[in-house]
This record gives structure tokens, C-alpha cells and sequence, in this order.
């Protein structure tokens, strides 16, 4: 069986994100989405709010599955019995940063293989970063993320504010 493993924080999932999964699934027998957890990191969004807004946008395709995970990628991949991992490039600063953790993970996961996906070009421009910026700022941010998310942002976090 062909297991891909697509970690992140996914704090938010954009439309990148959505359209990495999408090209994946036809690759694979089964695509895990894997919110991983750093305590070191600070979120916008807790993790029960990302693993409901994923399993929301995910749900139309039954190949794909979201978890949890903590600690080491390659140990989770280990654990799920995923064969390749996914990420994302959308530009040569992407490329730098993940062709070394690949080349780590392939030494320590046991030969796990890192597939990297070029994104198209109409998303090479959103990062969960920049969205959290926007958000933060109250600005509109629904041509980054699912049409979905988009709803419930408008919904509950900015009349919170």
C-alpha cells in the first residue's frame, strides 16, 4: 500500500494546501494530513479548530485522513507505515530549506522519500504566514483558504474581536 504523509501546522490551511492534497490523492492509496504539534511554536488557531477545519475541506475525499502527531515527522511516518512524505515548493528558499530536512529524513526514516510538489503559480504566493498576518489584521483573506473556513472566520473569530 502507497502512504503519503502531508504534515504541517496548518494554521490556517489555505487553498495551497487544498491543492497539494488534491494532486497527491491520485498517487496514492492513502494520504494522511498531519497536523504536527510544537510546543515551541505560538498559534493563531488552537488545534481542535485546525483538525475540524481540515477534516471539514477533506471530507470528499475518502483516501485521505487527518491525525495528530508529536514529535519526530519520520517517527510518525514510521508509526502510520507511510512510504513518502509530501511538501510543497513555491519558491528556491522552500527548495533550500527542504532539501536538506529531506535528505535528513531519508537518513534517519529509513529511507523515507520526500516527493516535493511545485505550486502552481496562481498559489506561490500564500503562505500560512502571510494569512495569519492578514487575519491578525482584519484584513479579507478569503481567496487564501477554503471557501469553507473563509465562512466560519467571518462567522466566530472576527466577531470575537
Amino acid at each position: 500500500m502507497k502512504i503519503a504523509l502531508f504534515p504541517g501546522s496548518f494554521d490556517p490551511i489555505t487553498v495551497g494546501h487544498i491543492d497539494l492534497i488534491k494532486r497527491a490523492i491520485p498517487l496514492f492509496d492513502k494520504t494522511i494530513v498531519a497536523i504536527g504539534q510544537n510546543n515551541q511554536k505560538k498559534y493563531l488557531f488552537d488545534l481542535e479548530q485546525r483538525q475540524m477545519w481540515l477534516e471539514k475541506v477533506l471530507k470528499p475525499y475518502p483516501s485521505v485522513e487527518v491525525k495528530i502527531y508529536n514529535g519526530l515527522t519520520v517517527n510518525f511516518a514510521k508509526e502510520v507505515k507511510a512510504n513518502y512524505l509530501i511538501r510543497g515548493l513555491r519558491n528556491a528558499s522552500d527548495f533550500d530549506y527542504e532539501k536538506t530536512i529531506s535528505q535528513l529524513n531519508t537518513i534517519i526514516g529509513d529511507g523515507l522519500e520526500t516527493l516535493f510538489f511545485i505550486s502552481k503559480p496562481e498559489f506561490s504566493h500564500i503562505s500560512s504566514t502571510i494569512v495569519r498576518e492578514i487575519i491578525k489584521g482584519e484584513g479579507d483573506v478569503s481567496a487564501f483558504i477554503p471557501h469553507e473556513i473563509s465562512k466560519d472566520l467571518n462567522l466566530n473569530y472576527y466577531k470575537q474581536k
